[in-house]
């Protein structure tokens, strides 16, 4: 009797101690997506991110960069050549026939990973015929999910709104928008997701259909709980909450608050919130008042220091994805309003001093109507815990005469990209008809990758809309405050926040945008970048003024 009571809690020990059968699962991920301090430490299920896309294959080489920026057609629309070949659509890995049946094959993954997001755009005739997109998780031959395509990316066949949405929202042309899917799709041996058009008679070049998938990759022996149709309803409860919080109030009334507002910078005068002790910020808040708002935004720079070491400068307007106007800008990360207030919920970790610092470089008063901080006690641990980053640059009078890769950032070091935002100012004749100053695709080099593992398809496809939208939107990982100079002469701004899809980087990193204008034209070009990393790490801007044709 003794022997079998021994035996019975020696089991439960060993019950109680055993692992989770997964190291990623589904509701894991989902806490991970809506936890704004998720992004601060170094990740425990180390992973790479990737992308799949329907980017021209033309483009081989960034050897051949400074022949190919110079082509120009004879006649005709501009569709570049070689490394800035502008075909990029209807690009796939492959095709297959399955049950009879053609399928072209968008993604491939060996391995444990996710799904992070989905975003296309389909230009017409793909959106008119339609098709299905078909997922196929872990080598099995029948489909784990299987939709058409609008009703899964951008619909609501498999989840609603905040996962799945359009961008803009409204537009005065419904075909021509970026829809998007960013519910976490998790599969621990293998990923295939294929497009099979409803009419059979559609051709791999007519369907008008542009793509982007972003993934992880986890690295072997990571156990990742595989996505089946059962989970949308044993996990509703938990993907209703995560969204919720997506969207929610974002109040800290727990958290300690600095203040440092009520007064007034004179140009050149600088104010700063000092904290100490092993914390982390947990929102940043501005509001401003100046005869020149839009002088203040652009003028007025937010330095911050972490344990001794700078790590973030940026004009305000550009830190809080506005440029330079009082706009609503309502992110998970960010929330702007109208009437100026701004707030940032990254959380910056520091092991010893914080100094938050406002210094006024434009040519007037600027009055800090609010400057505060919240924070909290955080735990620092030397081996994982980084701290936050955030680095602006601006090229007035950019030369769009030829195509180039313009450097957003270039970092050496260990950590995690995780937004990015970019402020453009156009200036040509209105009357010109030489809109849309975003045909440029992204291309973001890891770890001294000799091909970026993110080729795009466009500037405002990264940024998750299409066809160069004017109207404004807002979505949790997503915004456009304002597109005025998408279409028509002036400002215009872009932001993304990366929820699950920030990109880990063990030795460097580096982020280029094509300039490519398909007509030449100058515009004023300002990316504004946000990171975490170990203490040490270096960053630059390698764009000279050479690379800019001048």
């Amino acid at each position: 009797m003794k022997k079998s009571i021994l035996s019975l809690l020696a089991l439960a020990l060993a019950l109680s101690t055993t692992a989770q059968p997964y190291d990623v699962t589904f509701t894991g991920l989902l806490d991970e997506m809506s936890d704004p301090s998720s992004h601060a430490k170094w990740p425990v299920n180390e992973y790479v991110c990737r992308q799949s896309s329907s980017y021209s294959r033309e483009s081989v080489t960034p050897a051949t960069a400074a022949e190919d920026s110079r082509f120009r057609p004879e006649s005709g629309r501009d569709w570049g050549k070689g490394w800035f070949a502008n075909y990029d659509f209807d690009n796939y890995i492959r095709e297959e026939t399955i049950n009879g049946q053609t399928e072209y094959v968008m993604h491939e993954d060996n391995g444990p990973g996710v799904i992070l997001g989905f975003w296309t755009a389909y230009g017409g005739y793909c959106d008119g015929e339609g098709g299905d997109y078909i997922f196929y998780i872990d080598g099995a031959e029948e489909p784990a999910i299987k939709m058409q395509n609008k009703e899964l990316v951008g619909g609501t066949g498999l989840v609603g709104y905040p996962f799945s949405y359009v961008a803009p929202a409204k537009s005065d042309n419904l075909t021509w928008l970026g829809h998007n899917l960013v519910l976490p799709i998790p599969y621990g041996k293998s990923c295939k997701i294929t497009f099979r058009p409803y009419n059979p008679a559609m051709t791999a070049r007519t369907h008008g259909h542009y793509y982007q998938i972003i993934y992880r990759s986890y690295k072997p022996g990571v156990s990742v709980e595989s996505f089946d149709e059962t989970m949308m309803k044993k996990y509703s409860k938990q993907i209703y909450a995560c969204g919720m919080k997506l969207i929610g109030d974002k109040s800290l009334q727990t958290d300690a608050v600095s203040k440092a507002g009520g007064s007034t910078l004179a140009p050149g005068a600088k104010k700063t919130i000092t904290l100490k002790g092993e914390k982390c910020i947990s929102s940043l808040s501005v509001q401003l008042g100046a005869s020149d708002i839009s002088a203040a935004l652009t003028g007025t720079i937010l330095k911050i220091r972490f344990d001794g070491e700078q790590t973030v400068e940026c004009p305000v307007g550009n830190f809080y994805g506005i440029g330079s106007r009082q706009l609503s800008n309502c992110t998970f990360y960010v929330r702007t309003s109208p009437d100026g207030m701004m707030t940032a919920y990254w959380v910056m970790p520091f092991a010893k001093k914080a100094e938050v610092t406002l210094e006024n470089r434009s040519a007037a008063d600027v009055e800090l109507k609010v400057f505060q901080t919240t924070s909290r006690p955080c735990v620092w641990e030397p081996d994982r815990s980084m701290h936050f980053y955030a680095w602006y640059n601006e090229t007035r009078n950019l030369d769009g005469s030829y195509k180039y890769d313009y450097n957003y950032v270039t970092i050496s070091g260990k950590g995690r990209y995780v937004a990015d935002g970019l402020t453009v100012f156009t200036y040509y004749p209105e009357d010109s008809d030489h809109d849309w100053w975003g045909e440029g695709d992204e291309k973001i080099f890891v770890d001294g990758e000799d091909f970026p593992s993110h080729f795009g398809t466009g500037t405002e496809d990264y940024y998750r809309y299409a066809y160069c939208r004017p109207q404004p939107f807002s979505f949790p990982s997503i915004s456009q405050p304002i597109g005025d100079g998408n279409k028509d002469p002036g400002l215009s701004v872009n932001n993304r926040y990366r929820l699950l899809d920030d990109i880990p980087f063990e030795k460097s990193f580096a982020f280029f945008m094509e300039i490519w204008h398909p007509f030449y034209d100058t515009m004023d070009y300002a990316p504004a970048t946000f990171w975490y990393a170990f203490p040490g790490c270096k960053f630059c801007n390698t764009t000279t003024q050479r690379e800019q044709g001048r």
